[in-house]
């Protein structure tokens, strides 16, 4: 009876780490942040006896029956792995964001850098063309 209890938990918290990265690879971890969250908040407000029972069950002993296991430890360690990925993902994101944005920011540098010479070389020119008008005039 305690390994169908042992396979019954793994099924599920394998099913909800699959769903969690399923959709943080093709939708969103915003969204995979907020399905991990609320997903065991929402059975335990549903179905409180038998979400606590689930979770308050006890899959092993360790340190000779000093340390028991629930399946809410299992949730925990797996709720910090998968904030972890998420994390790390935009994180990621956002740096490779940074580095494409620093990117653009530097080739729009170059351009205007040679498209500000030729605008300025007209300047200059303009500028001196009124200043020669200016220094006619009081004389």
């Amino acid at each position: 009876m305690e390994i169908l209890a042992f396979i019954g938990s793994a099924i599920l918290f394998a099913l909800f780490a699959m769903l969690v990265l399923f959709v943080l690879i093709n939708i969103s971890s915003r969204l995979a942040f907020i399905i991990l969250f609320f997903t065991p908040l929402i059975f335990i407000l549903i179905i409180p006896k038998t979400s606590i029972a689930f979770l308050a069950y006890q899959q092993m002993l360790l340190a000779n029956g000093l340390v028991p296991v629930n399946n809410f430890h299992i949730l925990l360690m797996l709720w910090s792995t998968l904030i972890g990925i998420i994390l790390y993902t935009e994180f990621l994101t956002w740096y490779l964001g940074k580095g494409k944005s620093m990117k653009k920011r530097k080739h729009d540098l170059t351009t205007d850098k040679t498209s500000s010479s030729d605008t300025g070389s007209k300047n200059l020119g303009y500028a001196i063309k009124e200043a020669e008008n200016i220094l006619l005039r009081r004389n």
